[in-house]
Protein backbone atom coordinates (compact mmCIF):
# COMPACT_ATOMS: atom_id res chain seq x y z
CA UNK A 1 0.00 0.00 0.00
CA UNK A 2 1.47 3.52 -0.95
CA UNK A 3 2.22 5.95 1.69
CA UNK A 4 0.12 8.60 -0.37
CA UNK A 5 -2.81 8.54 -1.94
CA UNK A 6 -5.00 10.75 -4.42
CA UNK A 7 -5.71 13.94 -3.19
CA UNK A 8 -9.97 14.23 -3.17
CA UNK A 9 -11.23 16.51 -5.91
CA UNK A 10 -12.49 19.99 -5.25
CA UNK A 11 -15.83 20.07 -5.41
CA UNK A 12 -17.76 23.49 -4.11
CA UNK A 13 -16.46 26.22 -1.95
CA UNK A 14 -14.37 25.80 0.48
CA UNK A 15 -14.06 21.73 0.45
CA UNK A 16 -10.64 20.89 0.85
CA UNK A 17 -7.94 19.63 -1.05
CA UNK A 18 -5.18 17.53 -0.38
CA UNK A 19 -1.59 17.64 -1.50
CA UNK A 20 0.65 14.97 -0.25
CA UNK A 21 4.86 16.04 -0.27
CA UNK A 22 5.42 12.35 1.09
CA UNK A 23 7.35 9.45 -0.82
CA UNK A 24 5.67 6.13 -1.01
CA UNK A 25 7.95 3.47 0.84
CA UNK A 26 7.53 -0.06 0.94
CA UNK A 27 9.89 -2.82 2.63
CA UNK A 28 10.08 -4.65 0.05
CA UNK A 29 6.42 -7.20 0.79
CA UNK A 30 3.89 -4.69 0.07
CA UNK A 31 4.12 -3.92 3.76
CA UNK A 32 4.42 -0.10 3.13
CA UNK A 33 3.65 2.60 5.71
CA UNK A 34 -0.34 2.13 6.72
CA UNK A 35 -3.05 -0.30 7.02
CA UNK A 36 -3.67 -2.94 4.86
CA UNK A 37 -4.15 -6.92 5.69
CA UNK A 38 -0.88 -7.98 4.45
CA UNK A 39 2.09 -9.08 6.23
CA UNK A 40 3.12 -10.16 9.55
CA UNK A 41 -0.39 -9.86 12.13
CA UNK A 42 1.05 -8.53 15.69
CA UNK A 43 -1.47 -8.74 17.98
CA UNK A 44 -1.08 -7.09 21.19
CA UNK A 45 -0.58 -10.10 23.85
CA UNK A 46 1.99 -11.47 21.32
CA UNK A 47 4.00 -7.51 21.81
CA UNK A 48 3.66 -7.62 25.08
CA UNK A 49 5.17 -11.04 24.97
CA UNK A 50 7.89 -9.99 22.41
CA UNK A 51 8.71 -7.04 24.64
CA UNK A 52 8.63 -9.09 27.88
CA UNK A 53 5.36 -6.87 29.21
CA UNK A 54 3.27 -9.81 29.41
CA UNK A 55 5.87 -11.57 32.60
CA UNK A 56 5.01 -7.83 34.52
CA UNK A 57 1.49 -8.37 34.07
CA UNK A 58 2.12 -11.48 36.33
CA UNK A 59 3.65 -9.82 38.51
CA UNK A 60 0.97 -7.25 39.09
CA UNK A 61 2.61 -4.69 37.12
CA UNK A 62 -0.08 -2.60 35.05
CA UNK A 63 1.05 1.24 34.90
CA UNK A 64 -1.80 1.32 38.15
CA UNK A 65 -1.04 5.11 38.88
CA UNK A 66 0.55 6.36 36.35
CA UNK A 67 -0.65 8.81 33.68
CA UNK A 68 -0.02 8.64 30.57
CA UNK A 69 -0.94 11.32 28.30
CA UNK A 70 -1.88 11.17 24.55
CA UNK A 71 -1.24 13.97 22.26
CA UNK A 72 -3.15 13.04 19.07
CA UNK A 73 -6.58 12.96 17.05
CA UNK A 74 -8.71 12.28 20.59
CA UNK A 75 -10.24 9.04 21.50
CA UNK A 76 -13.47 7.44 20.84
CA UNK A 77 -15.51 5.82 23.31
CA UNK A 78 -15.17 1.78 21.84
CA UNK A 79 -14.50 -1.48 23.72
CA UNK A 80 -11.67 -1.23 26.16
CA UNK A 81 -11.52 2.68 25.63
CA UNK A 82 -14.11 3.92 28.16
CA UNK A 83 -12.54 4.99 31.12
CA UNK A 84 -10.39 7.82 29.45
CA UNK A 85 -9.79 11.28 30.59
CA UNK A 86 -10.42 14.00 28.11
CA UNK A 87 -8.30 17.27 28.32
CA UNK A 88 -9.14 20.04 26.41
CA UNK A 89 -9.78 19.70 22.67
CA UNK A 90 -7.44 22.37 20.91
CA UNK A 91 -8.35 20.85 17.25
CA UNK A 92 -10.29 22.76 14.88
CA UNK A 93 -13.23 19.85 15.60
CA UNK A 94 -13.65 22.09 19.09
CA UNK A 95 -16.69 23.92 17.39
CA UNK A 96 -18.29 21.25 16.89
CA UNK A 97 -20.00 19.85 19.82
CA UNK A 98 -20.72 16.32 18.39
CA UNK A 99 -17.49 15.76 18.04
CA UNK A 100 -15.77 18.04 20.39
CA UNK A 101 -13.09 15.26 22.11
CA UNK A 102 -13.60 12.44 20.35
CA UNK A 103 -11.61 10.91 17.85
CA UNK A 104 -13.29 10.53 14.42
CA UNK A 105 -10.57 10.27 12.17
CA UNK A 106 -9.30 6.68 13.72
CA UNK A 107 -5.29 7.22 14.56
CA UNK A 108 -5.70 8.40 18.28
CA UNK A 109 -7.71 5.24 18.76
CA UNK A 110 -5.44 2.86 17.50
CA UNK A 111 -2.67 4.35 19.74
CA UNK A 112 -4.96 4.50 22.68
CA UNK A 113 -6.02 0.83 22.44
CA UNK A 114 -1.91 0.02 22.58
CA UNK A 115 -1.34 1.83 25.66
CA UNK A 116 -4.64 1.40 27.86
CA UNK A 117 -6.82 -1.26 26.31
CA UNK A 118 -8.12 -3.34 29.11
CA UNK A 119 -10.52 -5.33 26.48
CA UNK A 120 -9.07 -9.21 27.55
CA UNK A 121 -8.90 -9.91 23.63
CA UNK A 122 -6.84 -6.89 22.79
CA UNK A 123 -5.38 -5.61 26.23
CA UNK A 124 -3.01 -2.92 26.19
CA UNK A 125 0.97 -2.87 27.42
CA UNK A 126 -0.21 -0.69 30.48
CA UNK A 127 -4.18 -1.48 31.25
CA UNK A 128 -4.54 0.43 34.24
CA UNK A 129 -3.04 3.54 33.61
CA UNK A 130 -4.66 6.78 33.47
CA UNK A 131 -5.21 7.34 29.79
CA UNK A 132 -5.32 11.41 29.50
CA UNK A 133 -6.05 12.30 25.76
CA UNK A 134 -5.63 15.77 24.45
CA UNK A 135 -7.30 16.07 20.69
CA UNK A 136 -4.98 18.42 18.36
CA UNK A 137 -5.72 16.49 14.81
CA UNK A 138 -9.20 17.32 13.80
CA UNK A 139 -11.49 14.61 11.93
CA UNK A 140 -10.18 15.01 8.39
CA UNK A 141 -6.37 15.10 10.50
CA UNK A 142 -5.32 18.91 9.96
CA UNK A 143 -3.44 20.28 12.82
CA UNK A 144 -1.15 22.95 13.14
CA UNK A 145 2.35 22.82 15.45
CA UNK A 146 1.01 25.76 17.73
CA UNK A 147 -1.90 23.28 18.70
CA UNK A 148 0.60 20.69 19.35
CA UNK A 149 2.90 23.05 21.14
CA UNK A 150 0.02 24.07 22.93
CA UNK A 151 -0.90 20.60 23.95
CA UNK A 152 2.78 20.10 25.48
CA UNK A 153 2.29 22.97 28.02
CA UNK A 154 -1.03 22.02 29.21
CA UNK A 155 0.45 18.67 29.96
CA UNK A 156 3.09 20.32 32.02
CA UNK A 157 0.83 22.48 33.96
CA UNK A 158 -1.45 19.62 34.43
CA UNK A 159 0.99 17.08 35.34
CA UNK A 160 -0.21 16.45 38.74
CA UNK A 161 -3.86 15.82 37.62
CA UNK A 162 -3.76 11.73 37.09
CA UNK A 163 -0.12 12.16 38.11
CA UNK A 164 1.26 12.53 33.80
CA UNK A 165 4.44 10.90 34.15
CA UNK A 166 4.84 9.44 30.36
CA UNK A 167 4.05 11.86 27.24
CA UNK A 168 3.51 9.98 23.83
CA UNK A 169 3.13 11.78 20.79
CA UNK A 170 3.28 10.60 17.40
CA UNK A 171 3.85 13.81 15.86
CA UNK A 172 6.24 15.46 13.99
CA UNK A 173 7.25 17.99 11.25
CA UNK A 174 10.60 17.32 8.60
CA UNK A 175 11.58 21.06 9.85
CA UNK A 176 15.35 21.37 9.35
CA UNK A 177 15.86 23.52 12.06
CA UNK A 178 18.03 23.15 15.05
CA UNK A 179 16.22 21.59 18.14
CA UNK A 180 18.49 23.78 20.19
CA UNK A 181 16.06 26.40 19.34
CA UNK A 182 13.05 24.87 17.58
CA UNK A 183 9.97 25.64 19.52
CA UNK A 184 8.53 22.34 18.97
CA UNK A 185 11.88 20.78 20.65
CA UNK A 186 11.67 22.99 23.18
CA UNK A 187 8.12 22.38 24.38
CA UNK A 188 9.26 18.05 24.42
CA UNK A 189 12.45 19.35 26.58
CA UNK A 190 10.76 21.31 28.72
CA UNK A 191 8.13 18.27 29.39
CA UNK A 192 11.22 16.12 30.04
CA UNK A 193 12.62 18.93 32.77
CA UNK A 194 9.16 18.91 34.78
CA UNK A 195 9.44 15.04 35.22
CA UNK A 196 7.44 13.85 32.16
CA UNK A 197 9.04 10.91 30.49
CA UNK A 198 8.67 11.90 26.26
CA UNK A 199 8.33 8.99 23.93
CA UNK A 200 8.15 10.33 20.71
CA UNK A 201 7.94 8.52 16.74
CA UNK A 202 11.14 8.99 15.06
CA UNK A 203 9.23 9.36 11.51
CA UNK A 204 8.34 7.64 8.85
CA UNK A 205 10.35 8.54 6.22
CA UNK A 206 12.38 6.27 5.19
CA UNK A 207 15.87 4.56 6.00
CA UNK A 208 17.42 6.83 3.09
CA UNK A 209 16.05 10.15 5.42
CA UNK A 210 19.05 12.60 6.96
CA UNK A 211 17.48 13.05 10.47
CA UNK A 212 14.51 12.44 12.29
CA UNK A 213 11.17 13.88 12.05
CA UNK A 214 11.27 16.96 14.40
CA UNK A 215 10.88 16.97 17.92
CA UNK A 216 12.29 12.92 18.07
CA UNK A 217 16.10 15.21 16.81
CA UNK A 218 15.97 16.56 20.61
CA UNK A 219 18.49 14.33 22.22
CA UNK A 220 16.76 14.39 25.39
CA UNK A 221 13.56 12.39 24.87
CA UNK A 222 13.09 8.77 23.57
CA UNK A 223 12.77 8.58 20.20
CA UNK A 224 11.28 5.20 18.85
CA UNK A 225 12.06 3.27 15.57
CA UNK A 226 9.83 0.42 14.86
CA UNK A 227 10.78 -3.31 13.79
CA UNK A 228 8.30 -5.99 11.83
CA UNK A 229 8.80 -9.10 14.19
CA UNK A 230 8.03 -11.52 11.76
CA UNK A 231 5.43 -12.51 14.25
CA UNK A 232 7.76 -14.33 16.18
CA UNK A 233 9.54 -13.50 19.86
CA UNK A 234 13.02 -13.96 18.32
CA UNK A 235 15.00 -10.74 18.13
CA UNK A 236 17.29 -12.36 15.70
CA UNK A 237 14.72 -12.33 13.02
CA UNK A 238 13.64 -9.09 13.36
CA UNK A 239 13.71 -6.83 10.82
CA UNK A 240 13.37 -2.39 10.33
CA UNK A 241 11.13 -1.68 7.60
CA UNK A 242 11.97 0.52 5.00
CA UNK A 243 9.65 3.44 6.05
CA UNK A 244 11.81 3.92 9.60
CA UNK A 245 14.67 6.88 8.77
CA UNK A 246 18.44 5.96 10.15
CA UNK A 247 19.09 9.27 10.94
CA UNK A 248 22.21 10.68 11.91
CA UNK A 249 25.71 9.84 13.10
CA UNK A 250 24.47 12.48 16.05
CA UNK A 251 21.04 11.64 16.10
CA UNK A 252 19.51 7.86 15.86
CA UNK A 253 16.29 6.10 17.16
CA UNK A 254 17.20 5.44 20.72
CA UNK A 255 15.36 1.82 20.93
CA UNK A 256 13.31 0.06 18.48
CA UNK A 257 9.65 -1.61 19.35
CA UNK A 258 7.20 -3.92 16.86
CA UNK A 259 5.75 -0.82 14.57
CA UNK A 260 4.52 -3.12 11.71
CA UNK A 261 0.41 -5.40 11.49
CA UNK A 262 0.10 -3.86 14.83
CA UNK A 263 -3.77 -4.68 15.97
CA UNK A 264 -5.44 -2.36 18.09
CA UNK A 265 -8.94 -0.81 18.58
CA UNK A 266 -10.45 0.45 15.61
CA UNK A 267 -13.15 3.71 15.34
CA UNK A 268 -16.43 2.01 13.34
CA UNK A 269 -17.27 4.07 10.58
CA UNK A 270 -14.77 6.39 11.46
CA UNK A 271 -12.20 8.19 8.34
CA UNK A 272 -9.60 5.36 8.50
CA UNK A 273 -12.35 2.46 9.13
CA UNK A 274 -14.17 3.69 6.28
CA UNK A 275 -11.14 4.19 3.64
CA UNK A 276 -9.14 0.73 4.35
CA UNK A 277 -11.20 -1.77 5.01
CA UNK A 278 -9.20 -4.24 4.38
CA UNK A 279 -7.28 -3.14 7.53
CA UNK A 280 -10.40 -4.05 9.72
CA UNK A 281 -9.89 -6.87 12.36
CA UNK A 282 -12.19 -9.39 13.76
CA UNK A 283 -13.51 -7.77 17.17
CA UNK A 284 -14.32 -3.68 15.90
CA UNK A 285 -9.47 -4.57 15.12
CA UNK A 286 -7.72 -2.64 12.78
CA UNK A 287 -4.02 -3.25 11.49
CA UNK A 288 -1.45 -0.60 11.41
CA UNK A 289 2.05 -0.08 10.71
CA UNK A 290 4.62 2.63 11.91
CA UNK A 291 6.99 4.33 14.52
CA UNK A 292 3.25 5.90 15.99
CA UNK A 293 2.44 2.55 17.10
CA UNK A 294 6.43 1.92 18.42
CA UNK A 295 6.05 5.09 20.59
CA UNK A 296 2.50 3.83 22.32
CA UNK A 297 4.30 0.21 23.26
CA UNK A 298 7.38 2.39 24.51
CA UNK A 299 5.42 4.56 26.07
CA UNK A 300 2.53 2.33 27.63
CA UNK A 301 6.18 -0.18 28.97
CA UNK A 302 7.35 3.03 30.57
CA UNK A 303 4.78 3.43 32.81
CA UNK A 304 5.44 -0.60 34.01
CA UNK A 305 8.69 1.03 34.83
CA UNK A 306 7.34 3.69 36.91
CA UNK A 307 4.94 1.60 38.61
CA UNK A 308 7.55 -0.58 39.95
CA UNK A 309 10.00 2.58 40.95
CA UNK A 310 8.25 5.80 40.92
CA UNK A 311 11.11 7.97 42.11
CA UNK A 312 12.67 6.70 38.53
CA UNK A 313 13.15 10.40 36.71
CA UNK A 314 13.21 10.73 32.71
CA UNK A 315 16.86 10.39 32.48
CA UNK A 316 17.08 7.32 34.45
CA UNK A 317 14.74 5.83 32.62
CA UNK A 318 16.38 6.21 29.15
CA UNK A 319 19.44 5.17 30.46
CA UNK A 320 17.53 1.77 31.75
CA UNK A 321 15.68 0.95 28.50
CA UNK A 322 19.03 1.88 26.38
CA UNK A 323 21.23 -0.17 28.58
CA UNK A 324 18.45 -3.40 28.74
CA UNK A 325 17.80 -3.55 25.16
CA UNK A 326 18.22 -6.11 23.46
CA UNK A 327 21.53 -5.85 21.07
CA UNK A 328 21.15 -7.29 17.87
CA UNK A 329 22.23 -6.31 14.04
CA UNK A 330 18.96 -3.70 14.26
CA UNK A 331 19.88 -1.76 17.49
CA UNK A 332 18.48 -1.34 20.69
CA UNK A 333 15.28 -3.26 20.46
CA UNK A 334 12.97 -2.94 23.81
CA UNK A 335 13.11 -5.20 26.71
CA UNK A 336 10.75 -4.04 29.58
CA UNK A 337 11.51 -6.97 32.02
CA UNK A 338 15.18 -6.31 32.34
CA UNK A 339 14.62 -2.74 32.13
CA UNK A 340 12.60 -2.54 35.26
CA UNK A 341 14.32 -5.19 37.42
CA UNK A 342 17.94 -5.46 36.11
CA UNK A 343 18.28 -1.59 35.23
CA UNK A 344 20.80 0.49 37.27
CA UNK A 345 21.91 3.10 34.62
CA UNK A 346 21.39 6.52 36.17
CA UNK A 347 22.43 9.32 33.37
CA UNK A 348 21.87 11.80 33.63
CA UNK A 349 21.88 13.59 30.00
CA UNK A 350 24.36 16.35 29.61
CA UNK A 351 23.43 18.00 26.44
CA UNK A 352 23.17 21.55 26.04
CA UNK A 353 19.55 23.24 26.74
CA UNK A 354 17.49 24.16 24.17
CA UNK A 355 16.29 28.00 24.11
CA UNK A 356 13.10 27.54 22.16
CA UNK A 357 13.98 30.78 20.37
CA UNK A 358 13.73 29.68 17.01
CA UNK A 359 11.19 30.51 13.92
CA UNK A 360 7.53 28.78 14.38
CA UNK A 361 7.15 28.80 10.85
CA UNK A 362 10.50 26.47 10.15
CA UNK A 363 9.41 24.22 13.01
CA UNK A 364 6.28 23.49 10.91
CA UNK A 365 8.64 22.35 7.83
CA UNK A 366 6.13 21.89 5.02
CA UNK A 367 3.50 21.12 7.50
CA UNK A 368 1.00 23.73 6.59
CA UNK A 369 -2.58 24.38 7.06
CA UNK A 370 -4.45 26.29 5.00
CA UNK A 371 -7.88 27.36 4.03
CA UNK A 372 -9.66 27.97 0.66
CA UNK A 373 -6.17 28.01 -0.90
CA UNK A 374 -4.80 30.61 1.67
CA UNK A 375 -1.60 29.24 4.16
CA UNK A 376 -1.31 29.49 7.77
CA UNK A 377 2.57 30.57 7.58
CA UNK A 378 4.84 32.83 9.27
CA UNK A 379 5.70 33.46 13.02
CA UNK A 380 1.82 33.64 14.04
CA UNK A 381 -0.36 30.71 15.92
CA UNK A 382 -3.38 28.91 14.62
CA UNK A 383 -5.80 32.25 16.17
CA UNK A 384 -3.18 34.54 13.86
CA UNK A 385 -1.87 36.03 16.97
CA UNK A 386 1.80 36.88 16.70
CA UNK A 387 4.04 34.17 18.35
CA UNK A 388 7.36 35.43 20.16
CA UNK A 389 9.11 32.40 20.86
CA UNK A 390 11.45 33.87 23.03
CA UNK A 391 8.73 34.99 25.55
CA UNK A 392 7.02 32.01 24.96
CA UNK A 393 10.09 29.80 25.93
CA UNK A 394 10.89 31.29 29.34
CA UNK A 395 6.50 30.40 30.25
CA UNK A 396 6.84 27.06 28.73
CA UNK A 397 10.32 26.31 30.72
CA UNK A 398 8.82 27.34 33.82
CA UNK A 399 5.49 25.67 33.08
CA UNK A 400 3.69 28.81 32.91
CA UNK A 401 2.72 28.77 29.70
CA UNK A 402 -1.15 28.36 30.13
CA UNK A 403 -3.06 31.00 32.10
CA UNK A 404 -6.96 30.16 33.00
CA UNK A 405 -7.45 28.89 29.12
CA UNK A 406 -5.53 31.47 27.95
CA UNK A 407 -2.65 30.42 26.17
CA UNK A 408 -0.05 32.99 23.21
CA UNK A 409 -2.71 35.90 24.47
CA UNK A 410 -5.69 34.10 23.32
CA UNK A 411 -8.55 32.61 24.63
CA UNK A 412 -8.21 28.52 23.62
CA UNK A 413 -10.03 26.45 26.23
CA UNK A 414 -13.01 26.98 28.85
CA UNK A 415 -12.29 27.14 32.85
CA UNK A 416 -12.21 23.04 34.76
CA UNK A 417 -12.69 19.76 34.72
CA UNK A 418 -16.36 18.60 34.12
CA UNK A 419 -16.31 14.66 35.42
CA UNK A 420 -13.86 13.21 33.11
CA UNK A 421 -13.75 15.52 30.61
CA UNK A 422 -12.11 18.96 30.55
CA UNK A 423 -15.15 21.22 30.50
CA UNK A 424 -14.61 23.95 27.53
CA UNK A 425 -16.67 25.31 24.57
CA UNK A 426 -13.40 25.13 21.92
CA UNK A 427 -11.95 28.85 21.07
CA UNK A 428 -14.60 30.99 23.11
CA UNK A 429 -16.23 32.12 20.02
CA UNK A 430 -12.73 32.62 18.31
CA UNK A 431 -13.51 29.85 15.54
CA UNK A 432 -12.12 29.81 11.53
CA UNK A 433 -14.44 31.20 9.80
CA UNK A 434 -14.13 28.93 6.09
CA UNK A 435 -15.67 25.67 4.82
CA UNK A 436 -12.83 23.53 5.88
CA UNK A 437 -9.19 23.34 6.26
CA UNK A 438 -6.75 21.14 4.96
CA UNK A 439 -2.66 20.17 5.82
CA UNK A 440 -0.34 17.66 5.86
CA UNK A 441 -1.20 16.44 8.92
CA UNK A 442 -1.60 12.93 9.92
CA UNK A 443 -1.11 10.91 6.84
CA UNK A 444 -4.21 8.59 6.01
CA UNK A 445 -2.33 5.75 5.51
CA UNK A 446 -0.81 6.07 9.21
CA UNK A 447 2.10 8.09 10.46
CA UNK A 448 4.39 9.19 8.16
CA UNK A 449 6.70 11.46 10.54
CA UNK A 450 5.54 14.73 9.08
CA UNK A 451 2.03 15.39 10.40
CA UNK A 452 -1.20 14.47 10.00
CA UNK A 453 -2.43 14.31 6.25
CA UNK A 454 -5.85 15.97 5.92
CA UNK A 455 -7.42 14.11 3.39
CA UNK A 456 -11.13 15.76 3.29
CA UNK A 457 -13.63 14.29 4.76
CA UNK A 458 -15.13 11.58 2.80
CA UNK A 459 -19.06 12.52 2.04
CA UNK A 460 -18.94 15.70 4.25
CA UNK A 461 -20.57 13.86 7.01
CA UNK A 462 -20.18 10.85 9.95
CA UNK A 463 -23.37 9.29 10.74
CA UNK A 464 -21.15 7.33 13.45
CA UNK A 465 -21.02 10.41 16.01
CA UNK A 466 -23.48 13.07 14.15
CA UNK A 467 -21.10 14.94 12.50
CA UNK A 468 -22.79 17.45 10.61
CA UNK A 469 -20.29 20.04 8.98
CA UNK A 470 -17.67 22.47 9.02
CA UNK A 471 -18.93 25.85 9.89
CA UNK A 472 -16.56 27.28 12.22
CA UNK A 473 -17.82 30.87 12.91
CA UNK A 474 -15.83 33.70 14.31
CA UNK A 475 -12.82 35.32 13.28
CA UNK A 476 -10.45 34.03 11.06
CA UNK A 477 -6.66 34.00 11.28
CA UNK A 478 -5.12 36.34 8.59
Amino acid sequence: MSAAGPALAAGGKGKPTTQDPTTSVDNGNGQGIGWSVEGTHATLQHVADTIDASFLHDDGLTGNGIGIALIDTGVAPVTGLTDVWHGPDLSLDSQAEEARHYDVYGHGTHLAGIITSDRADALGIAPDADLVSLKVGAHDGAVDVTQVIAAIDWVVQHRHEHNIRVLVLAYGTDSTQDPRIDPLSHAVESAWRHGITVVVGAGNTGQASPRLATPATNPYVIAVGAVDTQGTWRVRDDEVPSFVPAGTDGRQPDVYAPGVGIVSAAVPGGYLDTTYPDARQPGDLFRGNGTSQAAAIVGGAVALMLQYDPSLSPDQVKARLIEAASSSHIGPTLNIWDATYFGSANGPQTWLPSTGTGSIDASRGSSTLSVDGVALTGEQDIHGVAFDSAAWAVESSSGTAWNDGVWNDTQWTGWGWNGNTWNGWGWNGEGWHGWGWNGWGWNGDAWNGWGWNGWGWNGWGWNGWGWNGWGWNGVQWD
